[in-house]
């Protein structure tokens, strides 16, 4: 058996440091090759690191909520077979390298080869769509840095990819000549695929073969890990090619969310962390000096004037008739793809019920004050929730999923809502976890903290898993009724409208009259595989029940 000191890896866009949120595995466990052993969280998304070969965890180097540097060995492992070659270079998600191939024992050791994989020269390396560890399949092309004969150094961004989770840059291995570019800009191409070759300067790297099955080799020696690199720093005026130039910068993660949301170009900041790195202060510090933003600095290059990643996915537009042409990719894409599975599935049917809610909107004010003594922020959303929660217990066949591979009906005890939010990514569904055993500040305060992360990407993958129903409020944006498409596999979705005003007849001791009331619609779309329409509509007149009387939630 061998050791692997295994290093934090870069993930390819200049940030200096990660947060462990979660182990996935303790001390003594035995992992299968890619198998995912922690998550960690950046500013730009939360990944599951996998292991980079089989064998035993053998002691784990930082705790859950910790945040260290890239670089830093996070956890030891004994594998089993080969040892193989530990890489810390800047390829993002790029954890550790497969054994190289070596000549017999008794004949003096040589600089590694690379491993391409039927490369006829020693010297040209194929480079492999990196997994990132996300149990992603594929990623898409959405942009090359580089083209070929460019002259590449070892971290420079050479390709942005796209997948459902993120965007990322690529960087270089190593450095040489791109030699050939093998995927097109909006091409879709599998994870361990060849997307372009590198003609290696000097000795040959080893070759990473990202979670493809290792070649088969003689034994070697256990080889020592190679040393992480220093931080990236800002390139010279001399390098060949510079693209992303802020996103290779190091920085943690909130001075650079600061950055851009001040728009303050992160390399007129120097950094007062460790290596250089730039910390909020520096941000903060460079924006209360009153000096330029980024719009205002003049790019030395067109390379160095493109942005780290794209804010939107790019258009072209034509330039006769003003069509604008946006590629459909990444979240929009994978949007399209849970609608129409759900809507194509699951046969929808949609329920409807107007609700007098003048009295939760009294209560909400005084629950709003409440909350502000403790800094939370209470919205109506959290009482819907609470009402949901009650109705779901009185009616579990909504609170259920269909198991068609055994060909049951799975009814859940505890209520997980997914609460769709809107974002700059698109519709993303985060869940709020046994909502039944929770208070309306408890509802409040959570919802708060879960909306603000998924917003900023920093929402944790188990955040978005296991809701048994979902909740889909547009009444903040307009919109009187909607018919919204089930959360699949769940087995309903509430719709939640826009609150009006207009005259309402009120039952008093003296007879009906006329008054201001403010009034709302809820629809609620079910699975009629598995619920019947009469189950959605008593659900509605259960909800109608509490939030026109919106004390009964106390009970």
């Amino acid at each position: 058996m061998a050791k692997i000191d295994f290093k934090l890896p870069d993930i390819g866009e200049g940030i200096a440091e990660g947060e462990i949120v979660k182990w996935l595995v303790k001390a003594g466990d035995t992992v299968k090759e890619h198998q995912a052993v922690v998550e960690v969280m950046t500013d730009k998304a939360t990944v599951e690191v996998p292991s980079p070969a089989a064998g035993v965890i053998g002691e784990l180097r930082a705790t859950e909520g910790q945040t260290v540097p890239v670089g830093s060995v996070i956890f030891t492992l004994e594998t089993t077979g080969a040892a193989p070659v530990m890489m810390s270079h800047g390829g993002g998600h790029q954890a550790a390298g497969h054994a190289a191939p070596a000549k017999p024992a008794a004949a003096p050791a040589p600089a590694p080869a690379a491993a391409a994989p039927a490369a006829a020269s020693g010297k040209l390396l194929e480079f492999k769509l990196p997994d990132i560890g996300e149990g992603i399949a594929e990623g898409e092309i959405v942009k090359w840095l580089v083209k070929a004969g460019e002259t590449v150094k070892e971290h420079q961004a050479v390709v942005e990819v796209m997948t459902d989770k993120a965007t990322v840059e690529v960087p270089s291995p190593a450095n040489g000549v791109v030699a050939e570019l093998r995927a097109q800009a909006g091409q879709t191409v599998p994870v361990g695929s060849v997307i372009f070759t590198l003609q290696l300067a000097g000795a040959a790297p080893v070759m990473i073969a990202h979670h493809a099955p290792a070649a088969a080799a003689a034994p070697a020696k256990a080889a020592a890990p190679v040393a992480a690199p220093a931080p990236v720093a800002v390139a010279a005026a001399s390098t060949a090619h510079v693209s992303g130039l802020d996103s290779k910068i190091p920085a943690v993660p909130s001075a650079r969310r600061l950055a851009r949301e001040l728009g303050i170009e992160l390399g007129a900041v120097a950094g007062s962390g460790r290596h250089g790195v730039i910390r909020r202060a520096d941000i903060e510090a460079y924006a209360a000096a009153g000096a330029p933003k980024s719009a205002a600095a003049a790019p030395s290059s067109a390379a160095q004037a493109a942005p780290a990643r794209p804010a939107a996915a790019p258009v072209s537009v034509a330039a006769a008739g003003g069509q604008t042409r946006i590629p459909f990719r990444g979240v929009r894409k994978k949007i399209s793809e849970a609608m129409v599975r759900s809507k194509y599935t699951a046969p929808h049917f949609t329920v409807v019920e107007e609700l007098d809610v003048t009295d939760l909107i009294t209560l909400r004010e005084k629950a709003k004050a409440m909350g502000a003594e403790v800094g939370i922020k209470v919205t109506f959303m959290p009482f819907i929730m609470k009402a949901v929660a009650s109705g779901l217990a009185k009616y579990p066949q909504l609170n259920a999923q269909l198991d068609e591979a055994a060909q049951e009906i799975v009814r859940f005890g505890n209520v997980n809502l997914g609460i769709a939010m809107d974002t700059d990514q698109g519709l993303i569904v985060p869940v709020v976890k046994n909502v039944e055993s929770k208070s309306v500040l408890q509802l409040a305060a959570e919802l708060a903290d879960l909306a603000d992360r998924t917003r900023a990407g920093k929402v944790k993958p188990d955040e978005l898993k296991g809701s048994t129903f979902s909740i889909s409020n547009a009444g903040n944006i307009g919109g009187t009724l909607a018919t919204p498409i089930i959360n699949f596999p769940d087995a309903a979705i509430l719709g939640v409208h826009r609150i009006v005003k207009r005259p309402g007849v009120v039952e008093t001791p003296q007879g009906d009259k006329i008054e201001v009331r403010q009034y709302m619609n809820l629809s609620c779309s079910v699975d009629h595989r598995i619920a019947d329409g009469a189950d959605g509509a008593r659900f509605l007149v259960h909800l109608k029940k509490l939030l026109e009387t919106p004390g009964l939630l106390a009970l």
